[in-house]
Formats: structure tokens, sequence, C-alpha cells
């Protein structure tokens, strides 16, 4: 987070905590918006994305006197923002759709960062940001939650495992977990990652660059 911003945050909360309520009204102005569209990516419903962020605001400005302000808002309030998430999936009982799993799963976490391509170069246009949705929220809630922080919220995996409370290398093998499941669900679907990372149709041939300039 640049600088500036991190310190008009830290004004904006000494201000709200001396009475300012306007102040206050700034920080909900400036993520409201990332806070809704985590929530909605997590909870996949509109209705429920909405309560979640506006009980994640009113928890927020309960408790401001314990967010410290050298460091980002933002990863604060996507910390309460994600606990509520978890809750709200348990109050449901929340059943993901059944990805096949690893036998060690995250229990030896593998110190690695994921290099491969992420779920937003997987496919390409507005079906297929429409599908990839669609994948996402079929992705277990931790797994769901660690691609949309790193991709859709482009946080660090330091900044992740803030976040989630986790340690470094759960985060990133978690990452390259929901990956691999994103993946295997496309080439489920017939949509195949190329070896630049994009997906194509299955049994789409690659064309030949020779015969398309022969014109055959």
């Amino acid at each position: 987070m640049p600088v500036d911003s991190l310190r008009e945050d830290a004004e904006l909360i000494r201000a709200a905590l001396e009475g300012s309520e306007a102040a206050f009204a700034t920080l909900l102005a400036k993520y409201r918006r990332q806070v809704y569209t985590l929530a909605l990516k997590m909870l996949g419903q509109a209705e429920d994305a909405e309560d979640a962020s506006q009980e994640a605001f009113i928890r927020a400005f309960q408790s401001l006197d314990s967010c410290d302000t050298a460091r980002p808002f933002s990863r604060w309030i996507y910390r309460i923002t994600y606990n509520l998430c978890v809750d709200r999936f348990r109050r449901r009982k929340f059943v993901a759709i059944s990805f096949e799993q690893s036998a060690d799963e995250d229990g030896r976490p593998r110190e690695f960062a994921d290099t491969g391509p992420g779920p937003d170069v997987l496919c390409e246009g507005t079906d297929a940001e429409r599908r990839i949705s669609d994948l996402l929220e079929a992705l277990p809630p931790r797994y769901r939650m660690v691609v949309v922080l790193r991709h859709q919220q482009e946080l660090s995996y330091e900044e992740i495992a803030e976040v989630m409370s986790l340690p470094l290398g759960t985060v990133k093998a978690r990452i390259h977990r929901a990956h691999n499941m994103l993946k295997r669900a496309l080439e489920r679907k017939g949509m195949v990652p190329d070896r630049r990372g994009r997906a194509r149709r299955g049994g789409e041939a690659r064309r030949d660059p020779g015969r398309a300039r022969r014109g055959e």
C-alpha cells in the first residue's frame, strides 16, 4: 500500500476514534467495494455478501481501537470479513463441491511459490470469465479465499498469511493446490490450458503457422 494511503487511513482512524463519524464514513466509502467483492466471491450470493460486508464494518467500528495504524487498514478489514464469511459457512453448513484431495493436503505444506498461471489468465472473454467465476464458487472456501486474495485483491503471500492467520508455507501450498483444482476442473469442462497457461477447447488442434501462411 502506498505510504500516502497508509498515512491517510491512519489519520481517518484516529479521527474516528475521537468521535468523527465523517472520518469513519470516508473509510467505509473507500473500502466498501473491495469488502463487498471479497464477501461475494466467498459466499457466492449478493444478499449474503451485502449482509457480511455491512457486519464487517460494524465490527470494525466497534473494535477500531484495536486496529494497528502502522499497518494497512485493508488487511485488517479483510481479516474481519474473512472470519465473518467462515462463520456464515459454518452456520449454513455449507458443503462444497468435492474435488480430488491429496493424502497430505495441508498437513505438511510444501515451501514453494506457485509460478503457474492464475485463474485470471486461464480463460479469456466474457463467457470464459463466467466459467472461471463458477469454478471459483465451487472451490472449498479455504482454497477460494487464497485465490481471491491473491489474484483479485492482489495481496502478497505474506499479506494473505496475515489476513487468514496462516503460516506462509500453508498459504503457498493452498494457492498451488487451488490452481491445480481449477486446471483439472477446466479440463473436465473441455477447456484445456495450453503451454502458456491459457485455456483452449478440448480437442482443438493447434494450427501449424506454416500451413496458415500457405493457406492450407
